[in-house]
Protein backbone atom coordinates (compact mmCIF):
# COMPACT_ATOMS: atom_id res chain seq x y z
CA UNK A 1 0.00 0.00 0.00
CA UNK A 2 3.08 2.25 0.16
CA UNK A 3 2.55 3.26 -3.49
CA UNK A 4 -1.07 4.15 -2.84
CA UNK A 5 -2.52 0.98 -4.38
CA UNK A 6 -4.69 -1.45 -2.44
CA UNK A 7 -3.09 -4.84 -1.73
CA UNK A 8 -3.58 -7.53 -4.39
CA UNK A 9 -4.07 -11.24 -3.92
CA UNK A 10 -2.83 -13.98 -6.23
CA UNK A 11 -6.42 -14.65 -7.31
CA UNK A 12 -6.74 -11.05 -8.50
CA UNK A 13 -3.70 -11.52 -10.72
CA UNK A 14 -5.09 -14.78 -12.16
CA UNK A 15 -8.38 -13.07 -12.97
CA UNK A 16 -6.54 -10.18 -14.60
CA UNK A 17 -4.41 -12.55 -16.67
CA UNK A 18 -7.49 -14.49 -17.79
CA UNK A 19 -9.23 -11.28 -18.81
CA UNK A 20 -6.18 -10.15 -20.78
CA UNK A 21 -6.01 -13.49 -22.60
CA UNK A 22 -9.71 -13.36 -23.51
CA UNK A 23 -9.39 -9.77 -24.73
CA UNK A 24 -6.37 -10.81 -26.83
CA UNK A 25 -8.56 -13.33 -28.65
CA UNK A 26 -7.42 -16.50 -26.90
CA UNK A 27 -10.24 -19.03 -26.77
CA UNK A 28 -11.87 -20.10 -23.50
CA UNK A 29 -10.59 -23.66 -23.77
CA UNK A 30 -6.98 -22.45 -23.89
CA UNK A 31 -7.51 -19.92 -21.10
CA UNK A 32 -8.94 -22.69 -18.93
CA UNK A 33 -5.89 -24.82 -19.65
CA UNK A 34 -3.50 -22.03 -18.70
CA UNK A 35 -5.41 -21.43 -15.47
CA UNK A 36 -5.48 -25.14 -14.70
CA UNK A 37 -9.25 -25.43 -14.68
CA UNK A 38 -10.39 -29.05 -14.65
CA UNK A 39 -13.84 -28.09 -15.91
CA UNK A 40 -15.08 -25.60 -18.48
CA UNK A 41 -17.65 -24.46 -15.93
CA UNK A 42 -14.89 -22.60 -14.07
CA UNK A 43 -13.74 -20.86 -17.21
CA UNK A 44 -17.26 -19.82 -18.26
CA UNK A 45 -17.16 -16.96 -15.76
CA UNK A 46 -14.98 -15.16 -18.29
CA UNK A 47 -17.32 -15.77 -21.21
CA UNK A 48 -18.97 -12.35 -20.86
CA UNK A 49 -15.73 -10.88 -22.19
CA UNK A 50 -16.07 -12.85 -25.43
CA UNK A 51 -19.45 -11.38 -26.39
CA UNK A 52 -17.78 -8.31 -27.89
CA UNK A 53 -16.46 -10.50 -30.70
CA UNK A 54 -19.69 -12.36 -31.46
CA UNK A 55 -20.84 -9.90 -34.13
CA UNK A 56 -17.51 -10.25 -35.94
CA UNK A 57 -17.73 -14.04 -35.77
CA UNK A 58 -21.23 -14.06 -37.26
CA UNK A 59 -20.14 -11.64 -39.99
CA UNK A 60 -17.44 -14.09 -41.07
CA UNK A 61 -19.91 -16.89 -41.79
CA UNK A 62 -19.81 -17.73 -45.46
CA UNK A 63 -16.72 -15.66 -46.23
CA UNK A 64 -13.89 -17.27 -48.13
CA UNK A 65 -10.54 -17.44 -46.41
Amino acid sequence: MAAGYPPKKFHDLRHGAASEMINAGIDLFTVGGVLGHKSTVSTKRYSHLVTDRLEDAVARIGQKR
